[in-house]
């Protein structure tokens, strides 16, 4: 029975203690990224080996490079000749540059998972060890590393011409944040769809699910269906109106806030299924969700998150028990000293706000008591969980 193939860390340090001792293998394999872990400083390199100076690491990895480059045999004593042979078989190696040529264009993180995935490494292994042993080792680079947007890209080599590869990244980057900006969250297929669209070209859903997850801050909210969320994007349209609404509620319904975010005639792309809605809302510092109960945990100030017409609406109709009549409404907040246009603004999109019929107006959450405690312990039916949906409570 044939032996199984080594792994390409095994492959890679095997080649390097033939031309050298297995300490200074050891160094340089760790410094180049050769074990995958994508290099170490010649400080650390050296601190690891047992407190070596940068310049001595420093020599020690220049020597073995160039017996491996050079293809020199290891040298006997001072004068030795030169015995100049082929470079090394690698069969590893050149699966592994392969599979970064069909790859590319990714990320660095994505074709270091794919080694991983395809068996050729043990663990994922970073490219940057790929590409230094391709360049030792007298292989073809097939790719080339670079940074887009601050994400490492592995980008095609030689480069495609009817493909400008940066620039289809950082629109996938740019656009993602985008879509998260104004709608709370994105579905990896819309943010392929968009970015398809706007540049003309074909967009793999796997190349924007390896963009967007580079980032830091990046959280499924629901992977099956590729719904995401990064909360470092600034300015986020749905976060910005759930905090509004649980500043006069504090607590409510996830349908009920559901319909409170649709409300706002700029959200008319928010198409977010009331079960992701209820996964952004755990991700909210702050928020709590409890099956289909979202709470604060402590009360929100309302002048830290309401504008100031808002701040008038939420006075107004908190001072009273009943809905108001839109005409007496409109006659408090002119009264006020707001506008008719801000009103009518207002009346119509703000969230925090419930038309409850006829023509009357009362403060979202504040007309239906908020869920029992069996519809609080209810999950938020996900699609396909149909065992566990239940209707919502009719007003």
């Amino acid at each position: 029975m044939p032996s199984p193939l080594p792994t390409l860390e095994q492959e890679l340090l095997s080649l390097a203690r033939s031309v050298a001792s297995e300490r200074d293998a050891g160094i340089a394999v760790r410094h180049w990224g050769w074990d995958g872990g994508g290099g170490a400083t010649l400080e650390a390199a050296g601190r690891e080996a047992g407190g070596l100076s940068r310049e001595r690491v420093r020599q020690l990895c220049r020597r073995v490079g160039s017996r491996l480059y050079t293809g020199l045999q290891p040298a006997a004593g001072e004068g030795a000749a030169d015995a100049q042979r082929p470079a090394p078989a690698a069969a590893r190696l050149d699966e592994a540059l392969l599979a970064a040529a069909e790859a590319a264009p990714t990320t660095g993180g994505a074709l270091a998972r794919r080694l991983a995935d395809q068996r050729i490494a043990a663990r994922p292994f970073h490219p940057a060890g790929l590409e230094h042993a391709a360049r030792t080792l007298g292989r073809d680079v097939t790719f080339t590393l670079a940074s887009v947007k601050g994400i490492e890209v592995v980008l095609p080599h030689p480069d495609d011409p009817s493909l400008d590869a940066r620039h289809l990244v950082a629109t996938i980057a740019e656009t993602a944040r985008g879509v998260v900006r104004r709608t709370g969250a994105a579905r990896v297929a819309d943010v392929t769809g968009r970015v398809a669209a706007a540049l003309g070209v074909r967009v793999n859903d796997d190349l924007v699910h390896a963009v967007v997850s580079e980032a830091p801050d990046f959280l499924w909210l629901d992977r099956r269906t590729g719904w995401f969320f990064l909360p470092s994007v600034a300015k986020n349209a749905v976060v910005a109106r759930v905090l509004k609404v649980l500043s006069v509620a504090g607590e409510l319904d996830i349908g009920d806030l559901h319909a409170g975010i649709r409300r706002d005639e700029r959200l008319r792309e928010f198409v977010m299924p009331e079960y992701v809605l209820a996964e952004l809302c755990q991700r909210i510092p702050g928020i709590a969700v409890e099956g289909r109960l979202v709470r604060t945990l402590e009360p929100l100030d309302a002048t830290t998150v309401l504008e100031t017409t808002e701040l008038t609406f939420a006075r107004i109709l908190g001072e009273r028990s009943a809905p108001v009549d839109r005409r007496e409404l409109e006659r408090l907040c002119l009264s006020s000293g707001m506008s008719a246009s801000s009103f009518n603004n207002r009346v119509s999109y703000s969230p925090i706000i419930e038309e409850v019929g006829h023509g009357r107006y009362a403060l979202r959450g504040t007309t239906s008591p908020p869920p029992t405690a069996d519809d609080a312990g209810e999950v938020v039916p996900h699609p396909g969980d149909l065992e566990h949906f239940r209707s919502l409570r009719r007003r």
